[in-house]
């Protein structure tokens, strides 16, 4: 169980202690969030939906490295168009250009990227996923301004497009902006048109940090448990689901319960084992199974 203010002193420094060790879990442990998992075998590159199109004219380029045209897009022939910084910040860098009333200069270029666009691209939709899949592209190789920048040219074109405000997420969570990566998460929930379990685990994974954050709170692992129980609802086979839910009942001090959903996610793909998860559940409670020693 979590801290609350009306407990005994000593009961929450047992609990504090706990938390503590299981932080190290979460903060060792392989984040289950969409980007870890990009790659050639789960992500389609790019490159491969665009090579057949032609260049998109621009005005002109930033002076920044992040936001320059890289060999992705030059093989994908296209051009990125530039956004002029309010007040000294490029709001090309700043998770949907940060909500900034843009001046009148930056209004003519968004609407000479979407012309240029509408002119290159079947529709406006099929334009913000090509965006939004080098977005993804870019923060697997490490560069989040760029993926950033990518993102919110995706939701200049189509701000119903999920993969926007879940990139956004997983980039302030790795920035450890935690309530903006909810915000944005839970945004990406609202917009898909049908029940996403991956990212309710997703969303479930920056809750349980936070929970880390705030041991005064049960708020968050709350919230955690109730996005990876409808996940599970969607999706009882989606193993994950099973080692956060595991993580959420370490987090409320409830060994018994995380051993069992433990045992549920290594049954169902022994490879998907966490061995920081179990490295804790050893130090919590022998295992009731016996299986892990």
């Amino acid at each position: 169980m979590l801290l609350v203010k009306d407990k005994a002193l000593v009961k929450n420094i047992v609990i504090v202690v706990l938390c503590t060790g299981l932080a190290a879990v979460v903060n060792a442990q392989q984040i289950v969030l969409k980007s870890q998992a990009i790659g050639s075998n789960s992500m389609v590159k790019a490159t491969a939906i665009s090579t057949e199109k032609k260049t998109i004219q621009a005005g002109s380029t930033p002076k920044q490295k992040a936001a320059l045209p890289t060999v992705i897009e030059e093989s994908a022939e296209v051009v990125i168009v530039n956004k002029t910084a309010p007040m000294g910040l490029d709001v090309n860098f700043v998770p949907l250009f940060g909500g900034y009333t843009k001046s009148e200069s930056q209004q003519i270029d968004d609407q000479l990227f979407i012309s240029d666009c509408d002119k290159q691209f079947k529709s406006r939709s099929e334009g913000s996923e090509f965006f939004s899949k080098m977005g993804w592209d870019y923060l697997a190789d490490g560069d989040k301004n760029t993926a950033i920048h990518r993102f919110n040219l995706s939701w200049l074109l189509s701000p119903d497009n999920v993969d926007v405000y879940w990139g956004l997420g997983v980039i302030e969570f790795q920035s450890s902006n935690f309530p903006n990566a909810i915000k944005l998460m839970t945004k990406g929930l609202e917009t898909s048109k049908e029940p996403n379990y991956v990212l309710m685990v997703d969303l479930a994974t920056v809750y349980i940090k936070t929970a880390l954050n705030n041991p005064n709170s049960l708020i968050e692992s709350a919230n955690a448990r109730d996005l990876l129980s409808k996940s599970l609802e969607i999706q009882p086979k989606y193993t994950p689901a099973y080692m956060q839910l595991t993580l959420v009942n370490l987090l409320e001090n409830k060994p018994d319960e995380a051993w069992t959903t433990f045992h549920q996610g290594y049954e169902l793909n022994s490879k998907e084992l966490n061995f920081e998860i179990l490295g804790e559940l050893l130090k919590r409670k022998a295992d009731p199974k016996g299986v892990f020693k």
